[in-house]
């Protein structure tokens, strides 16, 4: 599927900015924003998004030069997953205590995202109809357990915390309820007032700038492989050739490029770990495709029947005061806008993140976060170091890393009972290559 012989060949082409995998990933990175800009004008920061829909007129033309651009992914896809699959399971048989590297509980929220234009209708009135239609479930895994797909529970059940962050407490309690009447917490987004206290950093009381999101009162953990390991559980996704739900798996027929037809299937591991993470984000490559490849034959089909309509009028109402939130999904996962207007004005803005959400610090019961727990979990493999000064911690990177983290961030670990700090940096973005 891949074409190479040995792991060893496949590591070596995995190197930063000189391996023919990272460069290769790096091209095709290109190859999707070309893709993207047919649409959105540009990418980042579109210039079609307008309230109510987009500006973009879609005909044929569109959409087949869109589709030369995706179909390269096809074959891409097949690959990804079929040398993430060969390097974890090798590394597996080498040393079963990877397994161990970076464990956690399987707790994990998503939004869902990828709308179905026959159910989606923006109310939240309708939210949890809607939402289960999308061809990436929404819910909340919590020890392993799907306990929900609605998303009136994942926002009644969002509260954000600031005892060990670099904020103040709030004393508003504006809304006590969602338009539902649902009931909201003092700590939910629409009630949260955003006020920095900077200070010293002291690790028994505030030691960060991320806030500590929550979902019922648990902590959680946020990237694309929630995409996969909510949906593969769910069972909910609409009917369709590409994707399939088994509550145990996700299947994934991709399309033909220069590769065959192939069927992929993700399966729900026995452990939830770093690889795992990395091995589903994998599929997630491949899941995005097919659920791209499914509204482009969708979209062909509507433009056939002269349906065309890309937007919605909508004017932004002038008097009284509104709630609003925006349950979506960034690349890395979990994302979700939360907005209050007022006689027009935007009166208050929240925002929760995939790394705000794996990067933060204790809840005031003293629950750690998924960087902290999963570090405090990782067994320390690495035996390639003669004492202290050879010691490179990549165990703890192997941790942190398989959060895929968004942020300038770098780990400082101290080798017990000497003076030896060992300083790593940990992004996995591409955010400062030109």
């Amino acid at each position: 599927m891949h074409g190479y012989e040995t792991i060893g060949e496949i590591m070596t082409d995995l190197n930063p900015l000189t391996g023919k995998l990272y460069l290769e990933a790096l091209e095709l990175t290109r190859v999707a924003r070309e893709a993207y800009t047919l649409l959105g004008g540009k990418y980042p920061h579109p210039e079609t998004v307008i309230p109510g829909g987009v500006t973009t007129t879609v005909t044929t033309t569109t959409l087949i030069e869109f589709y030369l651009k995706l179909k390269v992914y096809f074959d891409y896809s097949k690959k990804t997953v079929g040398i993430w699959d060969d390097i974890y399971d090798f590394m597996y048989e080498a040393n079963p205590e990877y397994m161990h590297v970076g464990e956690l509980p399987v707790n994990i929220v998503d939004f869902g995202q990828w709308d179905h234009e026959d159910f989606y209708d923006a109310s939240y009135e309708n939210c949890n109809m809607w939402g289960e239609k999308r061809w990436s479930t929404p819910g909340a895994i919590v020890n392993g357990e799907l306990v929900t797909t609605r998303l009136t529970d994942l926002n009644v059940g969002t509260e954000e915390f600031v005892e060990h962050s670099y904020y103040e407490q709030w004393e508003e309690y504006p809304f006590k309820t969602d338009s539902l009447g649902n009931p909201l917490s003092p700590n939910h987004p629409w009630n949260k007032t955003t006020i920095p206290r900077p200070g010293v950093q002291d690790w028994k009381e505030r030691y960060s700038w991320s806030t500590t999101p929550t979902w019922d009162r648990h902590t959680f953990e946020a990237g694309a492989y929630a995409r996969v390991y909510i949906t593969a559980m769910a069972q909910k996704i609409p009917e369709s050739d590409y994707i399939k739900s088994t509550g145990k798996s996700l299947i994934l027929n991709v399309s033909a490029d220069e590769l065959p037809e192939m069927k992929l299937e993700w399966k729900i591991p026995k452990i939830w770990n770093a690889f795992e993470r990395n091995r589903a984000r994998a599929y997630a490559v491949a899941f995005n495709m097919m659920v791209t490849m499914e509204n482009w034959v969708r979209a062909n089909d509507m433009v056939k029947r002269g349906e065309t309509k890309v937007a919605t009028p909508f004017e932004i109402p002038q008097k009284g005061q509104f709630k609003g939130v925006g349950f979506w999904g960034a690349g890395r996962g979990y994302l979700a806008h939360w907005c209050v207007i007022e006689n027009g004005v935007l009166a208050n803005y929240q925002i929760s993140t995939p790394s705000t959400v794996n990067a933060c610090p204790r809840t005031p019961w003293g629950e750690s976060g998924a960087y902290e727990q999963a570090v405090l979990n990782t067994p320390i493999i690495e035996t390639n170091f003669k004492d202290e000064t050879d010691f490179k911690g990549i165990d703890i990177l192997r941790a942190l890393r398989s959060f895929d983290p968004c942020m300038p961030c770098t780990t400082h670990v101290m080798v017990e009972g000497t003076d030896r700090v060992i300083t790593r940096e940990v992004t996995t973005c591409a955010c400062g290559i030109a």
